[in-house]
């Protein structure tokens, strides 16, 4: 009898593809690997939103942890270039505060 499963993360990864393969590249890297960059508490508290024109990277982050994501965004964005190579650099990061 044929297994006509499929794991879930299969299915999840195409989704995802599929929503943002409009998106540039860089930007699937980084959501893919943010906690990696921010570590697990921020990372629940943080969202990257999109790369702008001007290479930023813009971040959605919770008031709470605000001035500490602040503080520890340069050490973020060596983090970004590194993974990105340096020939596709992001410039600096922008934080947007989340309301609730």
């Amino acid at each position: 009898m044929p297994d006509n499963f499929k794991n879930l993360n299969t299915i999840t990864e195409l989704i995802k593809r599929k929503i943002y393969k409009k998106k540039d590249t860089r930007f699937i890297v980084i959501m893919e690997n943010w906690q990696l960059i921010v570590g697990e508490a921020i990372y629940e508290k943080s969202n990257p939103i999109k790369i702008t024109k001007d290479q930023s990277l813009i971040v959605e982050v919770n008031n709470d942890i605000l001035i500490d994501f602040k503080f520890s965004s340069e050490e973020y964005l060596a983090k970004i270039n590194k993974l990105l190579g340096y020939n596709k650099n992001i410039n600096k990061i922008l934080v947007v505060q989340k309301y609730y």
